[in-house]
Order: structure tokens, then C-alpha cells, then sequence
């Protein structure tokens, strides 16, 4: 089984990709493609420096930054021409494989019974701060890490008391399902792009990335790709990645905390993650548009209860824009 792994890189992170690539030699991978989504100068400059050490490596340097989508499909294309491979493992720059992940993979792979399987089989290595997946699992519940069906930017009426409850426990440190120690792997209904594994034909099967969506929900868009025609996408847990570079602060498993979004942070992440899960929402998960538009109205109002101050409320303009513009994509 031949592996090419797939990285996107940008800024200036070349102390993190680095540790990443070296991992990567160390698990046996047959072949690097990096894609340099126009990062920092100092980062480049280091990056071409040890291109030049690894006869495996092999990296795109882009002139701008086409976010997680464009950087994606770039490196999809690229693995999906590449003779020297077969299978592709998408990883972030700071996902820093453990010892046998990839073995673990290969393994699991060939031994896991699926029709058509190079067309309708993803696996996805465990990330272990993104703790819904692994409940998604441990609960029989695929969807979770996808929302509820008439959900709005994941809210739904009917989850409120169970949400409530989850972030009491998070809070005191309660564990908020029930573990099984002989549950070690599971359906899950979307991935991210890190640490999905799949043979090139799947690539024929769904296609590459929006790369109008540039970053936040492409990666769910595409992977729920899968899902919709009836593949399957198995999270392995013994398949170990570590996030050597914490998320951001305004996030938490899988899901955005929409509520700090009012906070003084960054206005293009919270218009693209915002934008981009409206429309996915709209175009695959909405059947009853009367509770959609129900959890719509009570998520703004409670969201208008928590702004304070000037910037709450440019925070908040801003994510209306988002939802407006969200409502009103049309991405072919």
C-alpha cells in the first residue's frame, strides 16, 4: 500500500510542518506533497531549504492564500496524478502522526469489509481534542458530529436541555458519555481534513473541495460527500494524531462556540465559519423549513441577549452578514 500524504501549510509554521513531515518519514509514508498556501517569507524560505533535503518531499508554492479548500483541492490534484501512490492521508500542518498511526490505518484498512470499498471507503485517524467524534462513536451516534437535521448553525430547540447539560459537565470536568474501552472504532457522519485516509479512486467518486468556500464547513461539505451516497467514513482510534498546535480559541471539538464569536476575534473566521455552515445547512440538512426558520428566530434572540458593548455589537452585525450571505450562495 503506497501513501502519499497530503499537507497544507501557511503563515509562518514551518517549526510546526516540520515536526509533522518528520513524522510522517518515520512512519514508513512513501511520498509528501505539501502545498505552501502563500506563507510568511521566513517560513518558505526554510521550507525550500529542506525540500532539497527530502528526495520524498514535494511541495506547491502558491502566490496566494486560497484557504483550506483551494489548498486541498491543489494537493488532491496533485496525489490523484501521483503514479508512486495509491492511498492519500490528509494532514494539517500541526497534525503530528504517533507511533504505527499510519500501520494502524493499513491495517484496519485491509482487513474492514466494504463493497466497492476504494470508492466508498474514508477512514479517519482520532485527534483527541476533538472529543464529539469519539462520543459519536462510543453513543452509536454518527450524526452528532454533524447536528441535528432543521438545525441552525447546529442549534436546535429540541437539544437545548442536553446542550445545557454537556457544558455543565465540560465545565466541572465530568465526562459527558460513557466510555467503552472495546469500542474502538465507528461510523461518523463528516470528517475534517486531517487525518482522513482513502484509496484515489474516491477522489473519482465525490470530486475535490469548493474552493469557494476558502476555509470553515468545506471540509464537512466534502467529506459529507461520502456519507450521502451511502459510504462510510470509520474513525480508528488507535490511529493517534497530535494536535501540536491547540485550536482556536473559539472553538471546541468539532463545533464552533457561536456565543464567543461575539468576542473581539478574528471577523474573517467568524463570517467564513458562518457563512459557509449556513449554506451547507441549508443545502443538505434543512427538510422542514418552518423549524428551521423557528431555531433560526430563537438562536438570534439568544445570541442579541449576550451583546454588551460596541464591539459585541460589530461582532454581531457581522455575523448577520454571514448568515445573509450564507442564505444566498449558490456554489455549483
Amino acid at each position: 500500500m503506497k501513501v502519499c500524504a497530503v499537507i497544507v501549510t501557511y503563515g509562518d509554521r514551518f517549526y510546526l510542518l516540520k515536526q509533522v513531515i518528520d513524522a510522517c518519514l518515520k512512519e514508513g509514508i512513501d511520498k509528501i506533497i505539501v502545498v505552501d498556501n502563500a506563507s510568511a517569507e521566513n517560513s518558505r524560505r526554510q521550507l525550500k531549504e529542506y525540500e532539497k533535503q527530502i528526495d520524498k518531499l514535494k511541495v506547491i508554492y502558491l502566490n496566494e492564500n486560497t484557504g483550506s479548500a483551494g489548498g486541498y483541492k491543489r494537493g488532491l490534484q496533485e496525489a490523484y496524478n501521483c503514479e508512486e501512490c495509491e492511498y492519500i492521508w490528509l494532514l494539517d500542518d500541526d497534525n503530528m502522526p504517533t507511533k504505527d498511526s499510519l500501520k494502524i490505518l493499513k491495517d484496519f484498512w485491509n482487513k474492514y469489509d466494504l463493497e466497492d470499498k476504494e470508492e466508498n471507503l474514508c477512514l479517519l485517524s482520532f485527534r483527541p481534542d476533538r472529543v464529539i467524534y469519539k462520543e459519536a462513536i462510543m453513543t452509536n451516534n454518527p450524526n452528532l458530529v454533524l447536528g441535528r437535521k432543521n438545525s441552525f448553525l447546529g442549534f436546535h430547540i429540541i437539544d437545548l436541555p442536553k446542550k445545557v447539560i454537556r457544558v455543565i459537565k465540560r465545565k466541572i470536568g465530568m465526562q459527558t458519555f460513557k466510555e467503552n474501552s472495546k469500542i474502538r472504532y465507528g461510523q461518523v457522519a463528516v470528517a475534517p481534513y486531517g487525518g482522513m485516509f482513502f484509496h484515489k479512486k474516491l477522489i473519482g467518486s465525490i470530486g475535490y473541495p469548493k474552493e469557494e468556500f476558502f476555509v470553515y464547513a468545506d471540509d464537512h461539505e466534502w467529506s459529507y460527500r461520502v456519507t450521502k451516497k451511502n459510504g462510510k467514513i470509520i474513525l480508528v482510534l488507535d490511529s493517534v494524531l497530535e494536535d501540536i498546535e491547540k485550536s482556536e480559541g473559539f472553538r471546541y471539538g468539532n463545533k464552533l462556540n457561536y456565543f464567543q464569536l461575539l468576542l473581539n476575534i478574528s471577523k474573517m473566521r467568524s463570517y467564513y465559519s458562518i457563512r459557509n455552515r449556513v449554506f451547507f445547512e441549508k443545502c443538505l440538512l434543512v427538510q422542514n423549513d418552518k423549524i428551521w426558520s423557528l431555531n433560526r428566530f430563537i438562536f438570534l434572540k439568544i445570541l442579541a441577549f449576550y451583546v454588551r458593548d460596541k464591539d459585541n455589537k460589530k461582532n454581531y452585525e457581522n455575523i448577520l452578514k454571514a448568515i445573509e450571505d450564507g442564505e444566498n450562495l449558490c456554489f455549483t
